[in-house]
């Protein structure tokens, strides 16, 4: 082992497919003082033993395009390296054989208009036209692509680290990292051929991340499950003609494509999910190109199906049978950005390798280069997962996300491994009440209040819950309604520079008197948002703050990681043990003057400000504020004492017309006060563009972002629609057309259930017409009315009420 300490600006550990990729768009991005790590061969992990499909018939625009920047990558690294990736860009179709997958077909197609992928919605006639072999007897509509297809694993990765080199950059095959220390405001990584000195580490260790995430102090949610696909003996019938599309059908929960001239099929077990190399031990260091043996009982009923789909396979032999581990994690979603340890990014958690990569890598490179990315990254942060993400849940939800991930995504669609997860002290008493819940980062929060034990229906139009959700609302408006918040992120930041930390990050003045509130935004150095939080001023030198729970551990870590050296700031996370409860409504104020001797009245309590009071003789943080737009209060308290509040609250408030409130009713009364929500506030734009621009005071202040924030022409603007449709709303993501042009994409929306109308936000091109729009919702234009303020209470009279 060498004596000799080298140094280098990023060291990426791992030789697949994501970290080559990462690597190679760190390099086209100007970054070329690099080293791979590689412990064997590159690929020599899952990379090798891929499929390598890549599909342009996706369910969101930000995976669409991840898949589209993965194409355009590979293919200039071809051009520019005169090496094969072993392209074959034969197109696809993605069948829908129930009235939900038809729906799913009609939301793809506006995924493709949004980034101008070429796909048509067919029905069965065209898919026999292109694929005769194919049985097309219970096919209801497929949506066809042209210019995805699938890749060769090993030629793209040997193409791209050839174009990596060619910038410089370096890459070690055969040169294991067996550890990691901090070493000032570098880390010291050990390897087999000497140490290494690096600023910033990328972990793209595929099946190895758990363990190597350990060295830095990461949980990192990622298992290794194992999947099948097979290859059959030469098809005759496939002699002379063109390549075959990759067909992908969920009746057999995978895809069959043509593999020269034999056919390969891809099954994803819908029972079960084997798993392989779990924590605490991990995959073995000496693994490498690893197989595993076929399981003909696991996959048996889904092959019979898929031999039924295309019956020239089903008498032929099987002369390759693939079962390879894949990584997979909790919600399906692959892990890249920041880890929350200092300068440590990963690059790992990808179930689908080969048509992520390239895209993952451009979004990696441009978060670590450039600060800011050119999407929304939210879907993709490593730090999305909160504390309840043990060693169990990883393994058992990811279990679950493996089984289902051939369900048609239906909005609404919920996993159900570990359910209830967070099993708070107000759990029992709501689902007695008829509760029906949704997971929310870990927490179980109610969606609406029906029959008890009733199962929630999924689909793309109005559900019949939607006819609780407007009761719900109703009684909130014209009396009180209370909703269960607990799942929030709560903070406590004391110290007597506490207020400068919060000053300096925020770009609307925080509170300058006691008992004050504000709502603030975060930015990043580029003046995009970094979080938005409400900060409550309870004395100079102690705040309280809230925001949503999925934002508890980012909003946490960014917050304390701008503490300066010598400042008096302490923080204190109340987000797992404190809970909180809103109640909204005209009844409101008598029902809680009831339980407190605090005077509740605007001039002694005003809108936007918080005191420290008893309810039913229990101390809470109340705060005077509402997201539905009415008058109301905040409730916050400790977990083991909400029950206690709760009960108070409908022991006085049900003579007053209290009544429980869940999530779908509250969010239709927010998109009645026109309340933008963390959809309008993505990672990719900044204030200017969503008309925030009453929360931005730049006057005698420098805050973090405000320079980049000034020097930016806002590109967008932020459109309140009401859809002119039936009984569908808009869920976001959609495109927003203007005379049959891209204009834009919606962001959120909802159906208003006091003013029976459909609304929603829509994401436009600075200067678009409000005249002439539509939104392509199941591939249909829908045309929209813009209107210019809040449809209810536009003068925002009714928070501040004093009746």
């Amino acid at each position: 082992m060498s004596d000799t300490l080298r140094t280098t600006r990023v060291a990426i550990i791992g030789g697949g497919i994501m970290g080559v990729a990462a690597q190679y768009q760190l390099a086209e991005a100007g970054w070329t003082d690099t080293i791979l790590f590689e412990k064997a061969e590159l690929t020599s992990g899952s990379t090798w033993h891929a499929a390598g499909q890549i599909a342009h018939a996706v369910g969101s625009r930000v995976m669409g395009w991840i898949n589209k920047t993965s194409i355009e990558t590979y293919k200039s690294v071809e051009r520019e390296t005169g090496q094969s990736i072993g392209w074959h860009e034969v197109g696809g179709f993605r069948i829908a054989t129930t009235d939900d997958e038809v729906d799913w077909m009609k939301s793809i197609m506006g995924v493709g208009r949004l980034l101008y992928l070429p796909m048509d919605l067919v029905g069965p006639e065209e898919v026999s036209e292109v694929n005769p072999f194919y049985k097309v007897d219970n096919v209801k509509a497929a949506v066809r692509t042209y210019e995805d297809g699938h890749i060769d694993p090993s030629s793209v990765t040997m193409a791209l680290a050839a174009a990596t080199r060619a910038r410089g950059a370096k890459i070690e095959r055969h040169n294991q990292v067996l550890g990691a220390s901090r070493k000032g405001d570098m880390w010291l990584l050990r390897t087999e051929k000497g140490d290494v000195l690096a600023e910033h580490i990328v972990i793209a260790a595929g099946s190895y991340a758990n363990q190597v995430g350990e060295w830095f102090g990461l949980k990192i949610p990622s298992v290794s499950c194992l999947h099948h696909y097979l290859v059959t003996d030469t098809v005759p019938e496939f002699e002379g003609r063109p390549e075959l599309p990759v067909m992908r059908d969920n009746s057999y929960g995978g895809y069959i494509r043509q593999e020269q001239k034999s056919g390969l099929i891809g099954i994803y077990e819908g029972h079960v999910c084997p798993t392989v190399w779990e924590m605490p031990d991990g995959a073995p260091w000496a693994a490498e190109n690893e197989l595993f043996e076929a399981d003909y009982d696991s996959i048996g009923d889904f092959l019979m199906v898929a031999f039924d789909k295309m019956p020239i396979l089903a008498e032929l032999g099987i002369k390759r049978v693939v079962r390879g581990a894949i990584t997979h994690t909790p919600d399906g979603g692959m892990l890249v950005g920041p880890s929350g340890a200092p300068n440590v990014w990963l690059s790992c958690g990808s179930s689908i390798g080969l048509a992520w990569g390239g895209g993952a890598g451009k979004v990696l490179a441009d978060w670590m280069v450039h600060g800011e990315t050119a999407i929304n990254t939210r879907g993709m942060d490593p730090r999305r997962y909160g504390d309840f993400t043990t060693d169990h849940f990883i393994v058992e939800r990811t279990k679950d996300e493996f089984m289902r991930r051939h369900d048609t995504p239906c909005p609404g669609k919920q996993f159900n491994a570990l359910r209830p997860l967070n099993r708070h002290p107000l759990y029992d008493r709501l689902a007695a009440k008829g509760a029906v819940f949704g997971e929310v980062a870990g927490w179980e929060r109610p969606r609406y209040f029906g029959e008890v034990g009733e199962v929630e229906q999924i689909g793309w139009g109005h559900q019949p819950w939607h006819a609780h959700a407007l009761d719900e609302a109703k009684a909130t408006r014209e009396a009180a309604g209370v909703i269960d918040l607990c799942a929030f992120a709560q903070f406590e930041i004391t110290g007597k520079d506490a207020g400068k930390l919060l000053d300096r990050l925020s770009a609307n003045r925080i509170p300058r008197k006691d008992g004050r509130m504000s709502l603030n935004h975060l930015l990043t150095p580029k003046g995009r948002f970094e979080t938005e939080i409400t900060i409550w001023r309870i004395t100079e030198d102690r705040y309280f703050t809230g925001s949503p729970i999925a934002r508890a551990n980012p909003d946490f870590d960014w917050i304390k990681s701008q503490i300066r050296e010598g400042e008096d700031v302490q923080m204190v996370n109340r987000s797992a043990d404190w809970g909180m409860l809103a109640m909204s409504g005209p009844a409101s104020r008598r029902i809680l003057a009831e339980l407190t001797d605090a005077d509740l009245s605007n001039a002694t309590f005003p809108w936007l400000s918080g005191q420290e009071i008893s309810v039913a003789g229990i101390p809470c943080y109340a705060l005077r504020v509402s997201f539905v737009g009415e008058l109301g209060w905040e409730l916050h308290a400790p977990l083991d004492r909400i029950a206690r509040i709760y009960d108070a609250l409908f022991e006085t408030g049900e003579k007053h017309g209290l009544r429980d409130l869940g999530s779908y009713a509250f969010n239709g009364m927010r998109m009645e006060k026109a309340y933008r929500a963390s959809g309008e506030m993505t990672t990719d734009i900044g204030p200017y563009d969503v008309g925030l621009e009453r929360f931005v005071v730049t006057k005698d202040r420098d805050f973090i972002g405000m320079d980049a924030l000034l020097a930016r022409d806002p590109e967008w603007e932020l459109f309140y629609a009401e859809l002119h449709a039936g009984d569908i709303d808009i869920h976001g993501g959609e495109p927003v057309l203007h005379n049959g042009d891209i204009v834009g994409l919606t962001t959120s929306g909802g159906f208003g259930y006091t003013v029976g109308k459909s609304l929603g936000w829509l994401f436009v091109k600075k200067g678009t017409p409000r005249d002439g729009l539509s939104v392509q919702i199941l591939n249909r234009d829908i045309p929209v009315y813009i209107h210019p303020e809040a449809i209810f209470d536009p003068q925002n009279l009714r928070p501040r009420s004093e009746d």
